[in-house]
């Protein structure tokens, strides 16, 4: 039997605290609404929406066009899409305080505590449970724990392909507002390493093994894309 489990987040209009702060919020209007075509049709009606959204909004992939500035920098229409569908193990940070940072170390006790070993070529999701904790909250787009700079190096060491995040980005808030410095970003940039961010739900996936999909809007020369997260377990 398979069971397949969101996690992503509801796009929502308006939704200023689900967003990194630097982004603008999304934007979802009626364009056109069932009693408006009923006036030109006969017996069925239909409806339409407008969307204004960032290349990140809600759940999204980053993708190195982010933030490498080159020309040869890879965007989201351009990147393989083995990257967003594989063998995925998911590992608990939960006990990491707001603002606090994620370390190699912390990464390697997670995984022996739920008896995981991160193999070459799998997918890795962090469960920190900010999102659980705080979404629709103020605290949410600035609160959560973040991976050091030799954490991101950890994962990339070991093979993995891609890494998600349930929080507005990987790295620590402090860096970003006070620093101004992204090393997980920077880390990524440099390594052409692809990450999910705003994940949701992890709770419900943590310390398993499962099949992970997230494949993203194809948005032509943009460095990141919206994607619907979905865990699929054989139970």
């Amino acid at each position: 039997m398979v069971k397949i489990i969101d996690l992503s987040q509801s796009l929502t209009h308006k939704d200023r605290f689900g967003q990194h702060p630097a982004h603008p919020v999304p934007y979802i209007f009626p364009y056109i609404s069932h009693e408006e075509s009923a006036e030109e049709l006969n017996d069925v009606s239909y409806t339409t929406e407008w969307l204004n959204i960032n290349s990140h909004s809600g759940t999204h992939v980053d993708t190195p066009k982010h933030f490498d500035p080159s020309t040869e920098a890879i965007t989201t229409d351009e990147i393989q899409l083995d990257l967003f569908y594989g063998p995925a193990v998911c590992i608990d940070l939960s006990h990491k305080k707001p603002k606090t940072w994620i370390t190699p170390e912390n990464l390697e006790e997670a995984c022996r505590k739920s008896n995981l070993e991160i193999k070459k070529g799998e997918i890795v999701l962090l469960y920190t449970g900010h999102w659980n904790r705080t979404h629709g909250t103020s605290e949410y787009p600035s609160g959560n724990p973040g991976l050091t700079k030799e954490a991101c190096l950890w994962l990339y060491d070991k093979g993995v392909k891609s890494f998600g995040i349930d929080a507005v980005t990987p790295d620590n808030p402090i860096d970003q507002s006070e620093n101004k410095i992204f090393p997980c970003h920077e880390t990524l940039r440099d390594k052409k390493f692809i990450h999910f961010e705003n994940l949701a739900n992890l709770d419900k996936v943590v310390g398993k093994r499962f099949t992970f999909a997230g494949f993203p809007l194809k948005l032509k020369g943009c460095g990141g894309a919206p994607i619907r997260a979905v865990a699929i377990l054989e139970e």
